[in-house]
């Protein structure tokens, strides 16, 4: 069924883009809204989302606002409906939803939109003046691919693969000078560890980061910088306790653009399969990307493959519906085989073949 749309151009000044609810979906949305301005040039296009993807939209070079969600799921629909009233008075021609969510369907419906597009999911059709049918493939195609089928429908037959930037060279050079004052210079090899993610099982565990940790420092002399959020801080301090004082650093809880323009300065980026991850691959800072439960072939970096590595053992479950530990057993130390498989030597030689590559 053709689900095309004839649009009046001259009569389509306000979009509403919904974006996804987690920052590696919305990193693979991104792509999606910058063909979104290619098409509709003139239009204003406003970005709702959840913090803390607010403080990357609000430099994104496509996106002229950003409104941050000031609600969530537990707080009921009372102020979910009220948030979506106040945004008739934006007076929106288009709203895309990238999210499944019946809530964003309800939510784009109340406020006001005329044109509304997204997948035809959990009985949120008859909210969508276009409800695109979902593709058979959808749970092996990337995601970048599948949030570029929503508007597909708009006459964007294609979706370039490379970022806009969010990053100013000034905002890199300022936290280049944080690290000097650490004690890093640019001489230094600087690897960035990341060793949080969204759950607790698809974290590779703390002391093999710590022990990779050791490894980099006496292989390479690297300088060690340890990221995460405030709630990680435990965590951090896992990994922490295994680096010399002289070669790591932390920074936690800081500002997410900070936390971009840091990574600018650093040679790589070793994550767990998570939002960091993406985030890096979208600034250009190459990656080894430590996938368990996840899969590459659906959440790969967005990055050249000259400067990604990616370290997974491919089991057939993976993507998994992270139902732990419903569908596969846990390991003695609580974590699904596919995570608790990865050794230190196996990411470890991903470090190696990606300096190779890059260097």
């Amino acid at each position: 069924m053709d689900q095309s749309i004839a649009v009046d151009e001259k009569n389509l000044h306000q979009i509403l883009v919904w974006m996804p609810h987690w920052l590696g979906d919305v990193v693979f949305a991104l792509l999606s809204v910058q063909a979104l301005r290619v098409r509709f040039p003139h239009a204003r296009i406003t970005a709702v989302c959840h913090s803390p993807a607010h403080e990357i939209l609000s430099n994104h070079p496509s996106i002229d606002s950003v409104i941050k969600i000031p609600f969530t799921p537990e707080d009921g629909w009372r102020p979910a409906f009220s948030f979506a009233r106040s945004l008739k008075k934006y007076n929106f021609d288009l709203a895309v939803l990238f999210p499944n969510s019946f809530r964003s369907a309800v939510l784009s419906w109340l406020s006001g939109a005329r044109i509304r597009i997204g997948y035809d999911t959990g009985g949120r059709g008859f909210l969508l003046t276009h409800a695109i049918p979902v593709r058979r493939d959808s749970k092996s195609v990337h995601a970048t691919e599948y949030y570029s089928e929503v508007i597909s429908c708009l006459g964007i037959d294609q979706v370039a693969n490379d970022f806009q930037p969010v990053l100013t060279p000034e905002e890199v050079a300022q936290q280049g000078e944080w690290l000097e004052r650490q004690g890093v210079y640019p001489k230094d090899i600087v690897m960035a560890i990341q060793p949080g993610a969204s759950k607790p099982e698809k974290r590779w565990h703390a002391e093999r980061f710590g022990i990779l940790c050791q490894k980099l420092i006496k292989e390479y002399d690297a300088k060690i910088l340890l990221l995460g959020s405030t709630a990680e801080k435990e965590l951090i301090a896992q990994v922490e306790k295994f680096c010399p004082r002289e070669h790591s650093l932390t920074f936690i809880g800081k500002d997410l653009q900070a936390v971009l323009a840091l990574l600018r300065n650093c040679r790589l980026l070793i994550a767990n399969d998570s939002g960091l991850m993406h985030l890096a691959a979208m600034v250009g800072t190459p990656v080894v990307g430590i996938f368990g439960p996840g899969s590459p072939k659906t959440t790969d970096p967005c990055i050249d493959s000259s400067k990604k590595e990616i370290v997974s053992l491919n089991f057939s479950c993976s993507p998994c519906r992270h139902k732990f530990f419903k569908e596969c057993e846990p390991s003695p130390h609580h974590k699904p085989f596919c995570i608790e498989n990865i050794s230190v030597k196996d990411v470890s030689e991903a470090v190696g073949r990606l300096l190779e590559k890059i260097q």
